[in-house]
């Protein structure tokens, strides 16, 4: 079998992130591709969340080597401040020196046919162009969300001389990989955009994100009629900026003031939502709803138990509203999907709202658009009254092509290509 070295910031056990699982089932499914995987990540100490059941996926024959690392934010921060340019391109620089010294060493022991690495964090592509180089052998970058953001993600560094040299190195790795791999098409679409006439467009390829059909083996969702209660269900983070439920509570404040709803017609369940859901204005909001005993902010459980929870729905709830998101779509929705459970995205028109239209699972609304969030509220209500939601499931048939193991192939057939070709590019 061909050895690909990966270079990954999120593998399991973490569990902070949806990425987790685009790495994970890629290192799960490759050998049956003819690939077998190592893994560099940092240390599990570098993970605030993390998930035991998530790591009992990787296969026994995955090398998962674990190094130091130094996060310029922890560890190098004077009062919560700390100099920008030591946080290029982001606070997990300090994790390089270990990634590249180990990866050296395991490829002077196991010599790599291919180095994968994937993003964010973008340190994992600066360690692997230098282990690629040394090695002389092919390198693709995977872009799971964009390295640069307008405008950047709040909290981040964002002073001239930081934005000048992270576009920098972000043209660096996109010109010395040899294949870049997004999970979008919007997002291929972009990098094809910002380095057209430099890079020629075959180099950049969509392989989506998706869900794997063996989490759903013993998965089975609820199909007893409705109950008295319409149940949501909302799984992972929520925040101000782009995952905000306010919208909601309000749209649905104002079906209850209307007599089309009553309060506690309602069980909405936020599984996992961090620190946002004790925020004052969320409760606040909630409570001049009249939904603060319908609402409920539950902690974050596992994987696992969390695909169960939304199985056990009437509907999904998906929340990614921002100019800067409308080109992704997260693991999350999917997962969603392939529960056959009717799904509310709360989103900007674009990649999400293709991917709904394509399966058939429920609907996209814009939370900015309050007489549109209303109808299509209005609409859910009467369909679950009527015993009707259930219908609103996405076509299996279609979303098959999500398939994790189906999109390794595709990752195996690129992984091939290159390597038949073997034109390594130096990186310098």
């Amino acid at each position: 079998m061909r050895h690909a070295l990966f270079v990954a910031f999120h593998y399991p056990p973490e569990a902070s992130s949806s990425g987790v699982l685009r790495t994970l089932k890629y290192s799960r499914y490759l050998p049956e591709c003819g690939w077998r995987v190592s893994v560099i990540a940092p240390d599990v100490s570098a993970y605030a969340v993390r998930d035991p059941k998530l790591e009992a996926q990787i296969p026994p024959g995955t090398k998962v080597l674990r190094t130091p690392y130094l996060n310029t934010k922890r560890n190098l921060s004077f009062r919560g401040v700390y100099p920008a340019l030591f946080a290029l391109p982001d606070v997990w620089i300090g994790w390089m020196p270990w990634a590249v010294r180990a990866g050296l060493r395991h490829m002077a022991r196991d010599p790599a046919d291919l180095v994968y690495s994937t993003s964010p964090h973008a340190t994992a592509h600066l360690i692997a162009g230098r282990l690629a180089n040394a090695a002389g052998k092919p390198w693709v970058a995977d872009f799971r969300d964009p390295w640069i953001e307008d405008p950047p993600e709040p909290g981040t560094p964002n002073g001239p001389l930081f934005r000048r040299g992270n576009r920098w190195l972000e043209r660096r790795v996109v010109m010395r990989s040899n294949a870049i791999v997004t999970s979008t098409m919007h997002l291929r679409d972009l990098l094809r955009e910002r380095y057209r006439g430099d890079v020629p467009p075959a180099k950049a390829r969509a392989i989506l994100n998706g869900y794997d059909e063996a989490d759903f083996v013993d998965l089975r969702a609820e199909t007893a009629p409705r109950g008295p209660k319409l149940r949501v269900v909302h799984t992972g983070n929520i925040n101000a900026e782009f995952r905000d439920p306010r919208p909601l509570f309000a749209a649905l404040a104002r079906m209850i003031q209307r007599g089309e709803l009553v309060a506690n017609e309602c069980d909405i369940r936020f599984i996992g939502g961090g620190p946002y859901s004790d925020a004052p204005e969320v409760r606040t909001a909630a409570a001049a709803a009249g939904l603060s005993s319908s609402v409920s902010f539950l902690p974050r459980v596992p994987y696992e138990q969390a695909l169960r929870e939304a199985a056990s729905a009437d509907l999904l709830l998906l929340l990614q509203a921002s100019e800067d998101t409308v080109g992704l779509v997260p693991a999350k929705l999917y997962e969603y999907l392939r529960t056959q459970k009717a799904t509310l995205a709360l989103v900007r028109t674009g990649a999400v709202t293709e991917i709904l239209r394509e399966t058939g699972g429920g609907w996209a609304v814009d939370p900015a658009n309050a007489e549109s969030l209303d109808s299509t509220l209005a609409e859910i209500v009467r369909e679950w009254r009527s015993d009707r939601l259930a219908e609103r499931r996405a076509d299996l048939a279609r979303l098959r092509m999500f398939d994790r193991r189906a999109l390794t192939a595709q990752l195996a057939a690129l992984f091939d290509e290159l390597c038949a070709t073997n034109h390594a590019t130096p990186y310098r």
